[in-house]
């Protein structure tokens, strides 16, 4: 659905996870790819972070936010014959209430992405369900069984999209960074984001990630109002990169609205 939105008219290729996605920009066999990178209900989505982190040629090229719409989706017609539901985790999440409520018995199973659930979906027969949208379900010739099921009817999914080239300035814009340290002090995060206050850069979102070396060490995404090529910006990304270690510019692209 949000490709859809972004660019109706482009060839869609579907993968089985995010990591696939990534890994054919990143060889260079599509020119872009989408990824939920965080949602107003579950929050960040770890697996995308800890993917983006080791890219060398993919650049955030623009954000889509979406509302979500989650629909129970299998290839019979009757709920009451379903045992299994398949989805990516964040969607099962996001509709656990529902299943709770109206479905306790029926077992929930993670899968890489909604699109290999619905694959999953089709093999296995009508004891099987998944969660995703319309679109998916007319693409893979799924019956929708119960429409928006998701816990919380405002929610919603923030995507990014991902390929090789920088995007120009808009006026409009929002980058990406992620650091680390090279030893943690007490005021260390301090240092980065004083550099952002005095400049009166707003920051609008920030999280941290496990590095993955040993415990208590930490990198930290940002994103925040401006682009590469504004000059204030220049000399924070300058400033920033002095006072750390591990230092990564995703992108610079044009801030998404709500659909």
């Amino acid at each position: 659905m949000a490709v859809i939105q972004y660019a109706p008219d482009v060839e869609l290729i579907p993968t089985k996870s995010m990591r696939k996605i990534i890994t054919l920009v990143e060889e260079e066999k599509i020119e872009q790819g989408i990824l939920p990178i965080e949602n107003s209900t579950e929050g960040a989505v770890t697996e995308v972070m800890d993917l983006l982190i080791k890219t060398k040629k993919s650049k955030i090229q623009r954000e889509i936010i979406l509302p979500v719409r989650h629909n129970l989706l299998s290839t019979g017609d009757d709920i009451s014959k379903l045992k299994y539901i398949l989805s990516h985790p964040q969607a099962l999440e996001q509709t656990r209430e529902y299943f709770i409520k109206n479905y306790p018995g029926i077992e929930l199973i993670p899968t890489e992405s909604t699109s290999r659930a619905c694959e999953i979906v089709k093999q296995k027969g009508e004891e099987y369900a998944a969660i995703a949208n319309e679109w998916a379900a007319k693409n893979n010739g799924l019956k929708i069984l119960d429409k928006n099921i998701q816990d919380n009817f405002y929610n919603q999914t923030r995507f990014l999209i991902i390929g090789r080239n920088h995007e120009k300035p808009t006026g409009k814009d929002k980058t990406s960074i992620a650091f680390s340290f090279h030893n943690d002090f007490p005021g260390s995060l301090y240092m980065v984001l004083k550099e952002f206050a005095e400049r009166e850069v707003n920051l609008t979102r920030i999280e941290s990630r496990p590095a993955k070396s040993e415990m208590g060490k930490y990198i930290f995404y940002i994103d925040f109002i401006g682009h590469i090529e504004d000059n204030h910006v220049k000399e924070i990304l300058e400033n920033v990169e002095k006072i750390t270690n591990r230092f990564k510019i995703f992108g610079s692209y044009p801030m998404g609205k709500i659909e």
